[in-house]
């Protein structure tokens, strides 16, 4: 469960990767440490990509 402590605790790493929530809900972690929120959904068959911010 992305909470606000797991995301305060969430660390830059050497690469970009992501902590998942549910339901296609997660986050993504830059080396420069900015955490992005993003959703994956489909839309007619194919897989969207909404980011959140």
């Amino acid at each position: 469960m992305l909470t606000d402590t797991a995301l305060r605790n969430l660390k830059p790493k050497s690469l970009t990767y992501k902590a998942s929530d549910r339901d296609g809900m997660y986050v993504t972690v830059s080396p420069a440490g900015t955490v992005t929120f993003r959703y994956d959904y489909r839309l007619n068959g194919r897989r969207e990509t909404l980011t959140i911010g």
